[in-house]
């Protein structure tokens, strides 16, 4: 029996918007992956379905589904609709909800949805590449149908995960860390520190800005100093990942400096700590990435996947490493952003008093 899932289909390819975000992306790395774990017994490609009007419903407004099915966006410059990339928001959407599924009832330990990771939609607004939110989708749907009461999302997107803090927000069921660049300096401009959320939820958000050029020992000590400790103290009964590769040192839009080996290490600390606190589980969404290789995109999401399942394999870099990419940038700042964010938090969990 496959212990991995790879949730996808070819249909995915509908999922592009004709800018930096183009269906090549999605083929590019089936190909990759069938090269390098073709015939591993451990991974099993699975098919996902569209996500029905209720799985929609589970997060997003029938009015908001109406406009989109018309093709209406309020976002055109980022996320322009057409009937092709609707259909294609509904799959992911689906593969989301499946990928939890699966996971939650014992069928893969894991599951990696392939281009997945809708940050920025919220319940009645299109943003960012992103329509409907299949993480948001994936976790209300094991609250309300699998019985989950506690979920960590761990994104560590370059860009904050606005959208999936909006949704939460107001939610103590759920955990949402977000590691992205400093919104000053990046879209949406949100994910600061004093962001934890509000009413029920205050404390369940922890957003933590890193300078622009972070480098693979900087993400390492702030998942070490902020993640573990909170996740050890809630306990959640499954992980969900929001990752790619726009953190790589090569990316266009982004300006971090993570490395194939800091994208792999930043997979290995959650797939341990999913081994400790939770059965192992993870549904890990990999779907950023805007370097001008596709490659060098489909080399970030299988060096998460390696990551988490701890398999061990070679993945070496297409552009050579510089001098400027050091694996401690910005960990000085680091170090006082993290101090903010356990003093911010304190008052909520026992882990950073």
């Amino acid at each position: 029996m496959s212990r991995y899932a790879i949730v996808y289909d070819e249909k995915l390819k509908e999922y592009d918007l004709g800018h930096v975000l183009k269906q090549d992306r999605y083929q590019i790395f089936i190909n990759l992956f069938k090269q390098k774990f073709g015939s591993h017994p451990d991974f099993e490609i699975v098919s996902p379905s569209y996500a029905t009007e209720n799985d929609l419903k589970l997060i997003h407004t029938e009015e908001y589904i109406r406009r989109v099915e018309k093709c209406e966006s309020k976002d055109p410059y980022d996320t322009p609709l057409s009937p092709g990339f609707v259909r294609g928001t509904k799959l992911l959407a689906g593969a989301g909800k499946l990928a939890g599924e699966v996971v939650q009832s014992g069928k893969y330990e894991k599951a990696f949805v392939v281009g997945g990771g809708v940050q920025h939609a919220t319940r009645n607004h299109e943003k960012g590449f992103g329509v409907f939110s299949d993480v948001g989708i994936c976790a209300e749907n094991l609250m309300r149908n699998f019985g989950v009461n506690r979920i960590l999302i761990i994104d560590t997107d370059a860009h904050a995960g606005d959208g999936i803090y909006e949704i939460f927000s107001k939610d103590s069921r759920v955990l949402f860390i977000s590691i992205h660049q400093n919104p000053l300096t990046l879209y949406p401009g949100k994910g600061f520190v004093d962001e934890i959320g509000e009413g029920h939820g205050k404390g369940y958000s922890v957003n933590i800005p890193m300078p622009p050029g972070s480098g693979d020992h900087t993400y390492e000590y702030v998942l070490n100093e902020i993640l573990i400790p909170i996740a050890e103290e809630f306990m959640p009964e499954i992980i969900l990942m929001v990752d790619g590769s726009d953190p790589h040192f090569t990316d266009r839009i982004t300006q971090m400096g993570l490395t194939l080996k800091g994208i792999r290490s930043i997979g290995s600390i959650i797939g341990q700590l999913a081994s400790k606190i939770c059965e192992g589980k993870v549904v890990d969404f990999i779907g950023s990435g805007y370097s001008d290789s596709l490659q060098i995109v489909s080399l970030g999401w299988l060096a998460s996947i390696v990551g988490v399942t701890g398999i061990q394999i070679e993945l070496e870099e297409l552009k050579p490493i510089s001098r400027d990419i050091n694996p401690n940038n910005g960990l000085k700042e680091a170090v006082k952003i993290v101090r903010r964010v356990k003093n911010k938090l304190s008052h909520y969990w026992k882990c950073f008093n």
